[in-house]
């Protein structure tokens, strides 16, 4: 039973996020515009933090670029790897800037943003093993910069869910070290398209059905078609059957999203491997939320709030 949309929320619906009836085709070019022109809209210029720098990574795929966030002057022990969502072919390090800066603020935890490359030009499998060739190396890429990491975690929105869920599963694929925790904020988690959330919240609410499918067709460059590709863990990880492997994690989802089903499933999945899970159903809100902080300024549900609980998480000692 659908409840009602927060009224800040609604209110964007109806104007800056509004369809556009003469707006066309969906092209690469135009999402990636969009999103970053969203993005300084209704993000608004990020918060100040303590040092913020760029550096490289080196990956058995090529080199990468990072943008790091230290909240404080005190050096942080504790590192988040940050991968970007926007449907495997748009975000930047430029247009998550403000979402990285409260992250880091709200966690006090250092923040790693990661470039990883996107499709169509680059496709399916490739920036899940970057994401994965990260992860091992992040702790070094830290100390670089003269940081010295005791924990570990990433955190991906959406389609960077994805990726930080099937780079874990190849990780454990290949029994290598995993991070110490994991946050998937309204994370793409299934290929199938075939939860009830996908005819609920078709459209209306920004991410459409109709839209998540031609992503995948970007990000794949091909149908999906046979039901052996479909259980595939690196293209649904949530079907991978080494989630027992996986951290402590925290599931968040949003109540008018097409992937706020396949998300609540990861998340039953994961508890039932036995992986400690913190479940955050955050009512009233819309995909990629967390991204209009200007705009979103809900005292218990808005992005800084919904931030606040994945620092709660990070920094507990539970699980």
């Amino acid at each position: 039973m659908k409840k009602a949309l927060h009224p800040d929320v609604e209110r964007l619906l109806n104007t800056v996020l509004r369809p556009n009836p003469n707006a066309g085709p969906l092209t690469v070019e135009g999402i990636r515009a969009a999103t970053l022109a969203t993005g300084e809209l209704l993000g608004g210029a990020g918060e100040a933090v303590a040092k913020v720098w760029n550096s490289t990574a080196q990956t058995g795929r090529g080199t990468l670029d990072l943008r790091w966030y230290a909240p404080s002057e005190t050096p942080p022990d504790s590192l988040i790897l940050f991968v970007h969502g926007g449907g495997w072919i748009s975000g930047t390090l430029d247009s998550y800037d403000t979402f990285c800066r409260a992250l880091a603020l709200r966690t006090q935890w250092l923040v790693s943003s990661l470039a990883y490359s996107l499709s169509p030009e680059i496709q399916h499998p490739h920036p899940i093993h970057e994401v994965a060739d990260v992860i091992q190396n992040a702790c070094h890429l830290a100390a670089e910069a003269g940081h010295t990491i005791k924990r570990i975690a990433v955190c991906g929105d959406s389609a960077g869910g994805f990726l930080i869920a099937a780079a874990m599963h190849h990780l454990a694929l290949n029994n290598l070290p995993l991070p110490d925790a994991a946050a998937f904020l309204y994370p793409i988690a299934d290929v199938s398209m075939q939860y009830d959330s996908y005819k609920t919240f078709a459209s209306g609410y920004q991410l459409t059905a109709e839209r998540m499918q031609w992503y995948w067709g970007q990000y794949l460059g091909r149908e999906i078609s046979s039901p052996a590709e479909r259980a595939d863990p690196y293209l649904s990880p949530l079907n991978s059957p080494l989630l027992h492997k996986f951290p402590r994690s925290m599931v968040a989802t949003v109540e008018f999203d097409p992937l706020r089903d396949e998300g609540l499933e990861l998340a039953q999945r994961l508890s039932a491997a036995g992986v400690p899970v913190e479940l955050i159903e955050i009512p009233g809100q819309i995909h990629g939320f967390l991204r209009f902080r200007r705009a979103l300024t809900d005292p218990e549900w808005g992005p800084d709030a919904v931030m606040e609980r994945i620092g709660g998480f990070l920094n507990s000692t539970n699980g």
